[in-house]
Parts: structure tokens; C-alpha cells; sequence
């Protein structure tokens, strides 16, 4: 059965939108690690609204002091505290990029500055929490979330069959154990990523059990047009080898189907992003350069430029940033254009932006033209 959800209406969409996100969670640059948990923002807003004290009432000064440092975190910030770096390293998100030597708190948008000013303030009312203590636990912080019931933020990649089978091209190595069941629910797993509402009770009530899953799309109104080329390579796989093993595919809805042997095939691999994944890594922290500009080429003047909304979680309206961005392990689209501000950037990405935007356009004045 779906879970409860008691949330405002802000909430809620603010909540679908990052579900949505999800869908592009996982790159296949990087060094892959295995993810021991893989839960998402304690604050999912805390980048682009202004937060009180009201959001983290009630909360213990450990969790406090975490969501202070996922600000930090978010940004790609390294952590001298081996409990917070390792806190971080298993969060499915978190792209460690700089040193703390090498951070700055310039960084920080508008927002974020607030708001770690904010928790810095909760968590002193409420005694600094000691970090790095002897014998210190997650298990506090799990228990708070579960108690609260805010795993309702949360995506597990355990969940999944394939966790990345929207951004990574899958082969026959890895469908090669999965029975026809799975390999029918692996294809319908890309369409509900995409939100679609399944006509199958078997399939309907298989994902609406998954917190990532919400159906906003009936077969009248879905179309094939939202899959991105992975996507569209890896359902046709996934249905060949399908109809490979039961001619016609595996058939559903029959009594007594049963979801005891779904398995998850690729869920606990967590790519981490490297500075080769950037055009430019380090565009939010240092002030590029009219050298390194110039000999860019349009089209990359263009993807750079949009490389900083990207960092900052912008959707793009563009198919092909879409699937550019779409394709890095370090983005996570969570922001709407229409709900987007510049407030957002920080002096440095400011300078950056215009930078690249007067290169690209001093070339053709139209700029590059996206598709």
C-alpha cells in the first residue's frame, strides 16, 4: 500500500520535483563506491529558500548540525570531521570536489548563507553538537528520520532494478541473471521514473510501493518523446531479452504473481564525479580566465555557462542540455525554470556567467544554437 502523505501543498510540489530528479541521479564518469546508505537532503530547499527556525523545530542538535554541513556538503565541499565526511560519502548525492583549504564560504549563494546562519543558531541554543566524539552513532539520525517520517525525502537505489538505467547504457552482462519478470519490470521501471500510471494492477501496485514513484501521466497523455537515447536504447534492450526468454514477453496480472524475487542489480554503485566530468570544476569558486575562454569552442562556451546552472540545479527546457547534464553523475535537477533566481549564484559564477555569455556571443551574436 502507498504510504500516507501528510504534506502542504509547497511541499508537495517542491517534493515531486526532486522525485523527478531522481531520474538523473547516476553518471558513468567517476570512481564507483558502494553506497552502505543512500538517502537524500535533510533540507532538499535549503539551496534556494530562505528557512527559520520553524523547518528544523524538534530536530536534535546532531541533525541540526548535519543539515548545516549539508549546505557545505552540497557544494562539493571536503570535511576535516571523519564523522561528517563519512556521513556524506554515503549519501547518494555528494560529490566531494574541494579541500576544505580550498572552500570558500564565497561559495555560498544568498540562501545558504542564511540558512547556515540559521541552523548555526538552532544548533548553539541547543549546545553545539560534539563531533567526532568516542562512540559516536548514525543510528540517532535514522531513528529521528524514521520517527518523523521524513524517509518520505528519501530515495533508496535499492529500490530499484536499475538504479541507473536512465543515464547508463546497460549490456547483456547485466540482464543476463534477471528472470522475464524483472526484465518486464526493469523496462517498466524507465516509464515510471517518467511518472507514468500503469493500466497493470500488477505493476501499479509493484511501483506506487516505491517513494519515488508518482504516477502523473496516463497512456492517453505519455509519450515516448520524454525518454532521453539511454533510455530509448535500454527498454529495447531490456524488452528483446524479455521476449528472448517468454515469447511475447512475460504476461501480467495473473493470479497469485508475486514481487518475493525482484531483485536490485546495480542500485548500491554510487558514482562519484571527477574534475574531468566539468568543463570547468571549479567555475563556482574562481574566476575564469579570458585565456582558457577564448580557446573554448561555441558550443562549449555554451555548455560551460550552463555548467553553472547546472551545479545549481536548474531544469533545463533544452533537450540537448538535458541530456548533456543529464549524463553527469553530479547533477541533480531540482529547481524549475520558472521557479530559478539568480539570487542563486554567488559573485564568482555571477563574473563567470558573464564572461562566457560575452565570449560566446562576441562569436555569433545569437549565440550557440541549442537544439
Amino acid at each position: 500500500m502507498k504510504r500516507e502523505r501528510a504534506i502542504s501543498g509547497n511541499r508537495w510540489a517542491m517534493l515531486l520535483t526532486l522525485f523527478i530528479a531522481a531520474a538523473f541521479l547516476t553518471g558513468m564518469k567517476g570512481v564507483r563506491t558502494q553506497a552502505a546508505q543512500a538517502y537524500g537532503y535533510l533540507l532538499p530547499s535549503s539551496s534556494y529558500t530562505y528557512l527559520d527556525s520553524s523547518a528544523v523545530a524538534g530536530w536534535p542538535a546532531q541533525v541540526v548540525c548535519y543539515a548545516k554541513n549539508e549546505i557545505y556538503a552540497r557544494n562539493g565541499r571536503m570535511f576535516v570531521s571523519t564523522e561528517l565526511q563519512n556521513w556524506f560519502n554515503m549519501q547518494y548525492w555528494y560529490t566531494p570536489i574541494y579541500t576544505p583549504e580550498q572552500f570558500s564560504d564565497a561559495m555560498l549563494n544568498p540562501y545558504e548563507t542564511s540558512n547556515v546562519q540559521m541552523l548555526s543558531d538552532v544548533e548553539a541554543s541547543l549546545g553545539m553538537y560534539p563531533l567526532d566524539s568516542a562512540g559516536y552513532s548514525y543510528d540517532p539520525v535514522y531513528q529521528y528520520l524514521n520517527t518523523v517520517g521524513t524517509t518520505q525525502y528519501y530515495v533508496n537505489p535499492d529500490t530499484y532494478i536499475f538504479y541507473d538505467s536512465d543515464t547508463r547504457y546497460l549490456t547483456d552482462a547485466d540482464l543476463s541473471p534477471l528472470s522475464a519478470q524483472e526484465l518486464c519490470y526493469a523496462k517498466n521501471e524507465i516509464y515510471a521514473r517518467r511518472g507514468y500510471i500503469f493500466a497493470s494492477t500488477e505493476l501499479s501496485d509493484y511501483f506506487n510501493g516505491k517513494n519515488w514513484y508518482w504516477g502523473t501521466a496516463d497512456a492517453s497523455s505519455f509519450s515516448d518523446a520524454v525518454f532521453n537515447s539511454v533510455e530509448t536504447a535500454n527498454i529495447g534492450l531490456l524488452q528483446q531479452k524479455e521476449y528472448a526468454l517468454v515469447p511475447g514477453g512475460y504476461l501480467l496480472d495473473q493470479p497469485g504473481y508475486t514481487y518475493q524475487n525482484i531483485g536490485s542489480y546495480s542500485a548500491g554503485d554510487v558514482v562519484r564525479a571527477t574534475s574531468s566530468d566539468y568543463i570547468f570544476y571549479d567555475s563556482a569558486v574562481r574566476y575564469l580566465t579570458d585565456a582558457e575562454v577564448s580557446a573554448l569552442s561555441l558550443q562549449q562556451m555554451c555548455y560551460a555557462r550552463n555548467e553553472i546552472y547546472a551545479r545549481r540545479g536548474y531544469i533545463f527546457q533544452s533537450q540537448e542540455l538535458r541530456d548533456y547534464f543529464g549524463s553527469k553523475s553530479w547533477y541533480y535537477p531540482t529547481v524549475p525554470a520558472a521557479s530559478f533566481s539568480d539570487q542563486v549564484f554567488n559573485s564568482v559564477e555571477i563574473a563567470n556567467i558573464d564572461l562566457l555569455k560575452r565570449y560566446e556571443y562576441s562569436i555569433n551574436p545569437n549565440g550557440y544554437q541549442l537544439y
